[in-house]
C-alpha cells in the first residue's frame, strides 16, 4: 500500500528529456530522435544513449514545454504519429514525475524507411 510522504519533488529537466525520449520510441511510427545540424541544415538519427540531445525542455509560465525532434517512418499519418506522442509523453510524465502542466511540441525532421 502506497503512503503519501510530505515534502516537495523536483525533476530535471534532463531527466524529463530521459522519460519523454523513451516514451517516444515507444510510438507506432517513430524511428528515433534526431539532431539538426544548423550549417548543413541536415538531421541526423541519434543513437539510444544520446536521446536528450533532440529533445528541448524549457518553462514558459509554469507550464513544461517538451520539444521533441523526431525522424518518423516513411508512410506513417504525421498527425496521427505526432497526437500519439503528444498524448504518451504527457501521459508518461504524469505517472512517473507527477508534472500534470506540460506541452509537447512535435519536430518532424525527417522520414526513414524502416
Amino acid at each position: 500500500m502506497a503512503t503519501t510522504v510530505p515534502g516537495m519533488l523536483r525533476v530535471s529537466n534532463d531527466v524529463i528529456a530521459d522519460l519523454a525520449g523513451y516514451a517516444a520510441l515507444e510510438c507506432y511510427g517513430v524511428v528515433g530522435m534526431a539532431l539538426t545540424d544548423e550549417e548543413q541544415g541536415v538531421a541526423r538519427l541519434l543513437p539510444i544513449h544520446r536521446l536528450r540531445k533532440g529533445i528541448g525542455v524549457s518553462l514558459d509560465n509554469n507550464t513544461i514545454v517538451v520539444d521533441l525532434h523526431v525522424v518518423l517512418e516513411q508512410g506513417v499519418n504525421m498527425s496521427s504519429v505526432a497526437a500519439n506522442l503528444e498524448s504518451t509523453v504527457k501521459f508518461l510524465l504524469d505517472q512517473i514525475a507527477e508534472l500534470t502542466d506540460v506541452k509537447v511540441r512535435v519536430h518532424v525532421e525527417g522520414m526513414r524507411s524502416h
